[in-house]
């Protein structure tokens, strides 16, 4: 479960901004936010939507958690040279030449006794780096409310060597072992459980297993195929689903996919052409049926429905590993290619019953009816905006204080009383662009 995500000095943003899930209005629409049963942490919530003009920056907080994912997985993997993927804000001459700043706050099972009993645990884990070497670096955890700092290192460039501090008793392990090896332009964590740290396991798992993240438009729909393919059940629930989101399918067929491996060209070399045959062996296809007027089956190919059909099909795995598991489900402009009910839809599946584990997704969008009082609560929404100096802001609706029931949040937002809208000034042809455009 996320709690709170910041970043500073990241494509868009400058100074740091912040994305909370903590519960922050009074007991309104109780289905949308949960308690996570972790010491001292508050209520959280199911949802949060971010909306924004476009080149707002709101795609550039998502990819920044996308980012920190990635340095983590593939830190210890990491090639000695190779850069990091970090891009700080460029329009500034200082900031170029500063650090990324990563912070996160989520929940996970850990031990927390004794007897290794899992329990849900508060961890705090944050980093700076640039693309060359990580300055610093820090884990916390909160077993019993109380902060155990497990480590906190921190770059010293006169010396180019590492100061450790804060190291409690209860953080175990080959620790002097995992810092020797552990190179400047790696993570400390990535590496200790390369080198098979048992307590950080858990949490390097939150980020590479638990964490999801779509920033794409359209994904592969082979996991929802195969999900369709090996279970029923699973089948039936991905039919419901689909039925619920009114789209009329009376079944779905996978079939798998031939390959003619004589079809590729001739000059192909064998490594190639072997590769591209196990690839495609693995592929396959999809027929959704439906019934005609007199109840006789009509099979579809997958590709033949509509975009929006596709794209519920392609992202049901998701959002059924996603609420089966309790985790966070991070997706980039939902409403491509979806009708707005549907973008509605699928948010309001967690924030249902049917999300007991508590699930959260958190999405960016231009769709508006979202906003409405009956889907999302006021500190579920969120906005951002692109500030004179080019740098993005984001902040929660709360701040501007919506009344809970006499305030028509859609409107005002269209309206741009809470800015995160585009400025638009009325186009004029000027003559330059006349001689352009007219021009024989």
């Amino acid at each position: 479960m996320l709690i709170e995500f910041s970043v500073e000095n990241f494509r868009s943003i400058k100074e740091e901004q912040k994305l909370s899930l903590i519960k922050d209005t009074p007991n309104e629409m109780p289905e949308n936010f949960f308690n996570p049963l972790a010491p001292t942490v508050p209520e959280l919530l199911n949802s949060a939507v971010i909306y924004g003009a476009n080149a707002s920056g709101k795609s550039n907080v998502l990819k920044a958690i996308e980012c920190m994912r990635f340095i983590i997985e593939e830190s210890s993997n990491k090639k000695i040279n190779a850069k990091l993927p970090l891009e700080p804000f460029l329009f500034n001459s200082q900031t170029k030449l500063e650090p990324t700043t990563f912070n996160i706050n989520f929940i996970t099972d850990l031990p927390v006794d004794d007897e290794n009993e899992l329990k849900p645990v508060r961890v705090e884990y944050g980093f700076s780096a640039d693309e060359n070497i990580i300055y610093e670096e820090w884990l916390s955890v909160y077993p019993k409310g109380r902060e155990q700092s497990w480590f906190h290192r921190q770059y010293n460039e006169d010396t180019e060597s590492y100061e450790w501090s804060n190291e409690s008793p209860f953080f175990k392990g080959q620790k002097n072992t995992w810092k020797k090896s552990t190179r400047p332009d790696q993570l400390f964590l990535s590496t200790a459980v390369q080198l098979n740290s048992q307590q950080l396991k858990p949490i390097y798992t939150w980020f590479s297993e638990k964490l999801k993240i779509v920033d794409r438009d359209r994904i592969d729909s082979q996991l929802s195929k195969k999900m369709c393919d090996h279970d029923e059940k699973l089948k039936r629930v991905i039919i419901s689903l689909l039925n619920q989101a009114d789209i009329d399918v009376d079944d779905i067929e996978i079939e798998e996919k031939k390959f003619n491996i004589e079809s590729l060209p001739k000059n192909l070399p064998e490594i190639l052409k072997k590769k591209i045959q196990e690839d495609m062996q693995e592929r396959l296809d999809a027929y959704f049926i439906h019934s005609d007027e007199l109840g006789n089956r009509v099979p579809i190919p997958l590709e033949e429905e509509s975009d929006g059909t596709q794209k519920i099909f392609e992202f049901s795995s998701l959002i059924f590993i996603a609420l089966s598991e309790g985790s966070p489900l991070i997706i980039d402009e939902l409403n491509k290619s979806l009708h707005p009910d549907l973008v509605r839809f699928l948010i309001k599946i967690f924030n249902s019953e049917l999300n007991y584990k508590h699930a959260q997704l958190i999405i960016t969008t231009h769709e508006t009816s979202a906003l409405r009082k009956d889907l999302l609560r006021r500190d579920q929404i969120w906005f951002c905006e692109k500030q004179t100096d080019k740098s993005t802001r984001l902040y929660p609706l709360i701040n501007f204080n919506p009344h809970k029931t006499r305030e028509d949040i859609e409107e005002n937002y269209l309206s741009g009383r809470y800015g995160g809208k585009p400025i638009l000034k009325n186009f004029v042809l000027t003559d330059e662009l006349q001689k352009v455009i007219f021009e024989d």
